[in-house]
């Protein structure tokens, strides 16, 4: 099984506001964007890689949300983490692919992507 982390996600109340301080005060670059309803996705880079994801969607609470990651292969992913005693939930398509949650030990939603071809051409190069 192989786990990359891509990102920590974060649900904000403004997306212009958090944008802004993530680019502004903290230096970051704009990923890419997706509009939502209500709402939308931008990805922020840092300059050594690492990037957040900012959600804003009314029908989350602000904060912490899960930390993302890219796995190759979801469904072995699942079967090894049910294997060793952790619950997912069950796994589900999405706009970049399929994705499944787990929590760490402290009760940390992991979010486990296995993204699409097209999503990884497209943003992941």
């Amino acid at each position: 099984m192989r786990v990359s982390v891509m990102y920590t996600t974060m649900i904000v109340r403004s997306l212009t506001e958090s944008v802004a301080f993530y680019r502004d005060v903290l230096g970051f670059r704009e990923g890419y964007h997706v509009d939502l309803p209500g709402g939308g996705i931008t990805i922020m880079k840092s300059e050594g890689g690492a990037c957040v994801e900012l959600i804003e969607s009314p029908q989350f609470q602000v904060g912490l949300y899960s930390v993302g990651t890219d796995v190759d292969d979801l469904d072995e992913a699942v079967s090894q983490l049910r294997e060793k005693g952790y619950e997912t939930t069950p796994v589900t398509k999405t706009t970049v692919g399929r994705m499944a949650f787990v929590q760490d030990p402290n009760g940390v939603r992991i979010c486990l992507i296995e993204h699409s071809q097209a999503y990884k051409d497209k943003y992941m190069q």
